[in-house]
């Protein structure tokens, strides 16, 4: 089924304010600079985001989603807490390492950096930014599930969170800002996240 125009142009917004918060910062850009980036005038981009809040919590929901399903994608399996059968050590490395290419975006490293930066002074980003978080660690509380169908619920949400912290680090102190990615580190990392799903 083809998208109708107002998707494709809700689309286009987003693509042009991700544009900029990568190359502007978010600091420099005003409601008029995301909507120069895109063509269209400051009325229009209010048509479909009425304020800043909401086009950078979009772009952060659209940022997840795609994430996710790229993770779905490369790993072919659900990972959703109810997913049937347990989960083997090779195939949470294939997963992880998949999670770990997914931290390796320098595009979209400086994304999350401004939006960061904004969540520390915007109540409403910061909301959008526990959002993210929260649906994020869901995710990966699928995996850990999967691991270890033993652990309680409180242990469980632990761990993702611990493997989630351990990821968005990774993906700043591994990009070109920070400059530490090596083989061998990626390699720490992903056995570090395979210990905490299997206890081992």
């Amino acid at each position: 089924m083809t998208e109708s125009k107002g998707a494709l142009r809700r689309a286009a917004l987003l693509d042009a304010a991700e544009e900029v918060l990568v190359t502007k910062g978010n600091a420099n850009a005003a409601m008029r600079d995301f909507a120069a980036a895109a063509g269209v005038r400051v009325g229009h981009l209010q048509h479909y985001f009425p304020t800043r809040a909401d086009l950078i919590r979009a772009v952060l929901e659209r940022s997840l989603e795609r994430s996710l399903h790229r993770l779905n994608d490369v790993a072919d399996v659900d990972l959703a807490p109810e997913a049937a059968g347990g989960l083997g050590m090779d195939e949470s490395q294939r997963l992880l390492t998949a999670l770990l290419r997914e931290h390796s975006d320098m595009a979209d490293v400086r994304m999350h950096l401004e939006i960061w930066a904004l969540a520390a002074s915007d109540e409403a980003a910061a909301g959008a930014l526990r959002g993210f978080y929260s649906r994020y660690a869901a995710h990966v509380q699928g995996l850990v599930r999967r691991g270890r169908p033993e652990l309680p619920d409180q242990e469980a949400n632990a761990v993702a969170a611990a493997i989630v912290s351990l990821f968005e680090g990774a993906a700043v102190t591994r990009s070109d800002i920070a400059g530490l990615r090596t083989v061998h580190g990626d390699q720490a990392v992903i056995r570090t996240a395979q210990w905490l799903i299997h206890g081992q």
